[in-house]
């Protein structure tokens, strides 16, 4: 799962309902602090697709239980990597702020 891919996977599990293409690349343009128009995102979608990390739903995108134990240990690591034991910040903090949490793709998908 590339870090598109995980963004555009944590905007529909965040969602708790289908989505469709522009809302996710709105949500993530806002992220990533940059325009990111729909066909940018068709080839992950596809790619997601595939792997079963997403479905379609009614006319949008929802998150998968595959595709939470694919991001899953992504999210952990960035976790370990914003800590990386210098202790420069205190990561309960600012995963606070980044509204990011280790433990978030613990559980199973919520039923939509």
């Amino acid at each position: 799962m590339t870090v598109f891919e995980l963004a555009i996977f944590m905007c529909l599990y965040r969602a708790g309902q289908p989505r469709r293409v522009e809302d996710i690349c709105k949500v993530i343009g806002g992220w990533f602090e940059c325009v990111v128009d729909p066909p940018a995102a068709a080839a992950p979608i596809e790619h997601m697709l595939a792997n079963r990390w997403v479905a379609e739903k009614g006319h949008g995108l929802c998150a998968t239980e595959d595709g939470r134990r694919a991001a899953r240990p992504l999210m952990s690591g960035m976790v370990r990597m914003l800590d990386h034991g210098t202790r420069l910040i205190d990561v309960a903090l600012m995963m606070s702020v980044l509204r990011l949490s280790k433990g978030e793709l613990d559980h199973g998908i919520r039923d939509l």
